[in-house]
């Protein structure tokens, strides 16, 4: 008003126009930046380290040679732009060896070490169980190379979960009831190794007396569809079995990852880690540990299977979350974190101790 009192009208809509541009661009831009922050996966639920939104600022560039290469994972595919310090450089060149400040060896990816450059720090990775790697490491010429270890573990330096959920920006829109009501049997599964640690057969043997199990796979009955036999599975079963063939701390794979998939309409039951908590958001699975024995659960699952409305409460918690699956990717930002804020030379530890020290247990859920 006192602006076209002053200036002509016209003129005044103009300026107030572009202010009001100048002023939203700049804000909009924040906000999006804010947004964009959201998206990315954070980890102060899993593992309690110092992380940034932003990347910190160093002068100091840190080269990582992946000496020891698994055959899934291409260094040529990863970057540290989205780390919380992205002044690091990953190669496979071996003739960096001696100049780079830490070195990963994939324990299936090597037979043999090289000589070790004085100061540098060597870092052990693996995703598997100790029961798939101790043997390897049982010589004092292999257990006291390290410094660190980059493994599912959370007390790793370079923390690699298979599992990272994170809540979905768009939740999937389905006719739960539909979905609820074409389904016809109980337990599906899919399983290759037929002998574990875990003595997961043993279970499901049991547990099969109380409710029905269809098992398919190596160990089973081979599977009809030619794409994705967990999806179609999903359209006729209420339940899945995640069961791990080790159970030890912090050792959850793709078995309950895959889980999480929005085209997998069914509740997984979940047996491995002893902390699945810290992991998987409540109401989304179904845990064996909370029962005395596979009798109980099945009580339960043919409960839980009647009741529509508790089913389907499960299906749609389950729905609000998506794996990003990181594995070794949320390591080495954590390795280059570790390199940005080391305060003293790393000190070797024994591998094969650090290994089995207080991680895994023998089953104790099975009736003998």
């Amino acid at each position: 008003m006192i602006l076209s009192s002053f200036i002509n009208p016209r003129l005044a809509r103009t300026v107030i126009g572009v202010t009001a541009f100048c002023f939203w661009i700049p804000m909009l831009l924040l906000i999006y930046g804010q947004m964009d922050d959201l998206k990315r996966t954070d980890f102060h639920m899993i593992k309690k380290q110092q992380q940034s939104l932003g990347a910190n600022v160093s002068e100091t560039s840190f080269s990582i040679l992946f000496y020891a290469t698994p055959v899934w994972f291409t260094p040529k595919s990863f970057d540290f732009d989205k780390c919380s310090y992205r002044n690091c450089k990953l190669t496979e060149d071996k003739k960096l060896l001696s100049t780079s400040e830490a070195v990963i060896f994939h324990h299936t990816s090597f037979s043999a070490l090289p000589e070790k450059p004085n100061g540098q720090v060597w870092i052990f990775a693996t995703l598997e169980s100790p029961y798939l790697t101790y043997t390897r490491f049982q010589t004092d010429k292999l257990k006291r190379k390290f410094n660190w270890t980059m493994t599912y573990r959370k007390d790793s330096e370079g923390f690699s979960p298979y599992i990272i959920l994170k809540k979905r920006l768009h939740i999937p829109v389905k006719n739960y009831p539909s979905i609820y009501m074409n389904k016809t049997k109980n337990i599906a599964w899919i399983v290759s190794n037929c002998r574990t640690q875990s003595n997961r057969e043993a279970y499901v043997k049991e547990l099969s007396k109380y409710i029905d199990v269809d098992i398919y796979g190596k160990c089973g009955k081979p599977c009809l569809f030619k794409e994705d036999c967990k999806t179609h599975l999903s359209k006729s079963h209420r339940f899945y079995l995640s069961f791990e063939n080790a159970l030890c701390r912090d050792y959850m794979t793709e078995k309950i990852a895959n889980m999480y998939n929005s085209d997998r309409n069914f509740i997984p039951i979940v047996r491995g880690a002893p902390n699945t908590g810290d992991y998987l958001p409540q109401k989304t699975y179904i845990s064996t540990s909370d029962f005395e024995s596979p009798q109980k659960l099945a009580a339960f699952l043919k409960m839980l299977g009647r009741n529509e409305t508790r089913y389907i409460s499960y299906l749609k918690e389950k729905d609000k979350y998506v794996d990003i699956y990181g594995k070794l990717k949320a390591g080495l930002c954590d390795i280059c974190y570790h390199l940005n804020v080391k305060k003293q030379k790393p000190k070797t530890i024994d591998l094969n101790k650090w290994l089995w020290e207080n991680q895994c247990h023998t089953p104790n859920d099975i009736p003998t």
